[in-house]
């Protein structure tokens, strides 16, 4: 596979080629897993008119559930001991059960609640994954190649829109709304089986056995935890500001069909990739904090000029490309970075992290409305770019690389 070609500088003096080459499998089902799990978290951003008009009800009322559901995130600390005292795979496999039966949700009683229970099932089954599985990616792979272990894992998120996007836009105008959940819960039972077959059972040995009481004792500890959730909550924040009026914005301005939603939801994801190949290459080399500060300020700069690109599509789609371009590296070179700022703790380190994550997701789907109501697009470019300068602002001043 290309991507063990990928991991092998640098790796094959640790591992034997065999272990490399079960590794590289092994990594490949865990984006896969995860491709599911981003695109049942994301379909609901393109497609936020879509399942408002299905169901009856307003976009407001969607961004309700959309923030509803972010609020999941906050579980990922309760969630952490799972990985760390019955092991990676058990975790794994808990969290694609969750995704597969909250799915069946919608699909068995189409409604509002229903779609909601499903949304915060998914995202609950998230935040069990990823870290999880970034955890097992900082127990195997050395700090200095951990930059693309990761970023092959990103490939999941923008997939999600880049080849999710387009197929359930196409779904949901075929087969009815909810459709798409059905498709997801047989792809989640199918990623069971592969995770129970190809990934080592066994528990990761920890200098101590993580818990709640130890979980509380670390935070209180380490400050380094609250900083690195703060940066990233600000960053998750002013993301979601732009993307929760991202569909109504595009469907409204440019008049696109659904399938053709999904595909301009593709450039994002091609974006995405990009981005997400650049920081696998880039941030191992040139460092990940100068990367991630200089992609984070651009990204700032790309939300301003958003607003001034709604005359022409070619021109607000290039303008698209460019934001996530930066905003990946950003967030996918930020990974590899935080895995190490506290390797005594990594999964609490994470999971704070992922949580911080879902409340900022939170706060920008709560806020993203307000502000489209009352200062329109412009103000929600302005927003979404004070609250990432902000965010870069406690990554120079106080998040260090300590590797």
């Amino acid at each position: 596979m290309w991507f063990v070609r990928l991991l092998a500088v640098g790796y094959t003096s640790r591992v034997t080629r065999e272990q490399e080459t079960h590794f590289s499998v092994q990594l490949a089902i865990l984006t896969i897993c995860r491709l599911l799990l981003n695109i049942g978290l994301r379909i609901t951003y393109p497609f936020l008119p879509a399942f408002a008009r299905g169901l009856n009800v307003s976009l407001a009322e969607m961004a309700r559930l959309v923030a509803l559901r972010s609020l999941a995130g906050l579980l990922s600390p309760v969630f952490s001991p799972v990985a760390e005292r019955f092991g990676r795979r058990t975790a794994l496999l808990l969290a694609m059960l969750v995704f597969s039966l909250g799915s069946l949700v919608v699909v068995a009683r189409p409604g509002y609640w229903p779609l909601g229970i499903t949304l915060i099932l998914i995202a609950v089954a998230k935040v069990i994954y990823d870290p999880a599985m970034q955890a097992y990616v900082g127990d195997v792979v050395p700090y200095a190649q951990r930059g693309r272990a990761i970023a092959i894992t990103e490939f999941s998120w923008a997939g999600a829109l880049l080849l999710g996007a387009p197929f359930m836009g196409w779904v949901i105008q075929k087969q009815g709304w909810s459709a798409p959940f059905a498709w997801l819960a047989a792809g989640g039972l199918v990623g069971i089986g592969l995770l129970w077959l190809l990934m080592p059972p066994g528990r990761v040995a920890l200098a101590q056995a993580n818990s709640l009481r130890r979980m509380i004792r670390v935070v209180r500890q380490y400050p380094i935890i609250w900083i690195t959730a703060g940066y990233i909550f600000l960053i998750m924040a002013g993301n979601e500001v732009f993307l929760i009026n991202y569909g109504n914005w595009i469907e409204t301005s440019f008049k696109l069909s659904l399938t053709s939603l999904g595909l301009a939801a593709g450039v994002i994801g091609s974006a995405e990739i990009s981005g997400e190949i650049v920081a696998g290459l880039a941030v191992d080399r040139f460092g990940k904090r100068p990367i991630i500060i200089t992609t984070g300020l651009l990204a700032s700069l790309f939300y301003l000029g958003l607003p001034y690109t709604s005359p022409s599509l070619p021109t607000a789609l290039v303008t698209l490309f460019l934001l996530f371009f930066v905003l990946e590296i950003t967030i996918v070179g930020g990974i590899p970075l935080f895995t190490e700022l506290l390797p005594q703790a990594r999964s609490v380190l994470l999971s704070f992290s992922l949580a911080a994550a879902g409340l900022g997701r939170v706060a920008g789907a709560l806020l993203g409305p307000l502000v489209w109501n009352r200062l329109g697009l412009p103000g929600v470019g302005l927003t979404a770019a004070l609250i990432t300068l902000l965010g870069s602002f406690i990554l120079i001043r106080y998040i260090k690389e300590s590797a």
